[in-house]
């Protein structure tokens, strides 16, 4: 079945090789569905939660120490997907973004996200 055309607003411009929806006019991801699939993994909630809890920024070996991801290469992909977003790469290591700190604190203080 077909997507009606109202749904996209005005009728959508398409490519003029493929036929397709101009990537412009495509809806635009939902940033909270971006957010949750972001946090959704407990590698990236284990990086987050390690850097707030520390005192001040962290470097590479003291993050990875800190958390329980023993293969490098899933460390390191799961901390790509953090940064930016939820994770800053500073000069002197690695610190929570202001999302970052606010994500851990909105899911340590409700109790229905937690399994205590």
């Amino acid at each position: 079945m077909a997507i009606p055309d109202w749904t996209w607003g005005d009728a959508p411009a398409t490519d003029a090789l493929t036929g397709r929806p101009s990537p412009s006019t495509s809806p635009p991801v939902d940033p909270l569905a971006e957010t949750l699939s972001t946090l959704s993994h407990p590698a990236r909630l284990e990086i987050l939660f390690a850097l707030v809890r520390a005192d001040g920024p962290l470097d590479y070996t003291s993050l990875r120490a800190a958390t329980s991801v023993a293969d490098k290469g899933q460390f390191n992909y799961h901390l790509r997907q953090l940064r930016g977003r939820f994770v800053a790469d500073r000069d002197d290591g690695y610190v929570p973004t202001t999302a970052g700190r606010s994500a851990v604190r909105t899911l340590s203080a409700d109790d229905h996200l937690r399994d205590d």
